[in-house]
């Protein structure tokens, strides 16, 4: 198990870091706990996670009610490597990524930090109740900031320390009343596109080049968006909602809701595609880890994990093996 290379690693709102080697059958599936049990703490819970350094690290950002610290665990052995504490600003961790050989981080109150040998310097100051932070990886000057209500969708240059892009207002509704923008999650697509979800059922895509104005602005009626990512095709999403639902989205004019990924009981905390293969992870408040194709909507694999689940990466080169056992696909 110690020489295991994992396909997934999975945090959980205890604490814990598993990684996950996907079998053929369910009795070759292969999960470990990257920590001991008993060094974990009230301060472990997981919020995000990244990967570093071209999938050879896992970034593992972690929340308490008074201290938030990131770990670094080293992919190939599975082991941590690394931790440091967060102590400039409060609240949860709401990003992690990492920029040059520094980790950059951003908290609940606005705060964007970027820390070397675990000093912290804060680069930017944005709105309170910030939700999320998207590290573009196409151009990595760049990150994305969003959250509740006031705290809209902002484009930051990391070089210059200030914002280039602040989404406007969007149109009133036929009531003439203002509509609210919460954002849950925010993605950057190739061509300098992004995308942004949230808890109202909007899906909105930005070009910044050509508007403040979201291009596609969808709204889909009593879902909250929890989390999205984008698929190895053009203008194609993934997004998971509190409910349950797990989508894909064509976000080409008009915008339209295609697949819809079933078998979930809990609503969706974090979803993760490959980059190169029609696979879709996600993990849920009912324990289970899921892998989905894409394009059938099968479930390709089903695993529960006794925890709660909160977050994970997955890798972009996965490849998923269909076996058989007493005559039933697993």
């Amino acid at each position: 198990m110690s020489h295991t290379k994992f396909d997934i690693f999975v945090g959980t709102t205890s604490g814990m870091i598993k990684g996950l080697k996907i079998g053929r059958v369910k009795k070759e599936n292969k999960i470990k706990n990257l920590q001991n049990v008993s060094l974990i703490t009230e301060t472990d819970k997981v919020t995000r996670m990244a990967w570093g350094d071209n999938e050879q690290k896992i970034l593992v950002a972690c929340s308490g009610y008074k201290d938030n610290k990131v770990k670094i665990f080293d992919t190939e052995s599975a082991v941590l490597k690394d931790w440091f504490s967060c102590n400039i600003g409060t609240g949860a961790i709401s990003g992690v990524s990492q920029y040059g050989s520094s980790i950059l981080t951003s908290a609940k109150t606005g705060e964007v930090c970027l820390w070397t040998e675990g000093k912290g310097e804060q680069l930017i100051k944005t709105e309170h109740n910030l939700n999320r932070m998207c590290h573009s990886r196409e151009h990595t000057n760049l990150i994305a900031t969003g959250g509740e209500e006031n705290n809209k969708l902002r484009v930051f240059d990391l070089e210059m320390q200030k914002p280039i892009f602040s989404a406007k207002d969007l149109p009133h509704d036929w009531l003439c009343l203002s509509r609210s923008i919460s954002i849950s999650d925010i993605n950057f697509l190739p061509g300098n596109l992004i995308v942004t979800v949230g808890k109202y059922g909007n899906i909105h895509l930005y070009d910044p080049r050509r508007q403040r104005r979201p291009t596609i602005d969808m709204t889909v009626r009593d879902e909250a968006w929890t989390c999205l990512d984008i698929t190895p095709k053009e203008k194609h999403i993934i997004v998971g909602s509190t409910k349950g639902k797990l989508n894909l989205v064509d976000l080409r004019q008009p915008g339209t809701v295609l697949n819809t990924y079933k078998g979930f009981i809990g609503g969706v905390t974090g979803v993760a595609c490959s980059k190169t293969n029609p696979y879709v992870a996600s993990v849920s408040l009912d324990r289970y880890l899921r892998i989905h194709h894409i394009h059938t909507k099968e479930c390709l694999k089903s695993i529960y994990l006794t925890s709660k689940l909160s977050s994970l990466v997955m890798k972009s080169d996965i490849c998923i093996e269909i076996g058989y056992e007493d005559g039933t696909e697993n």
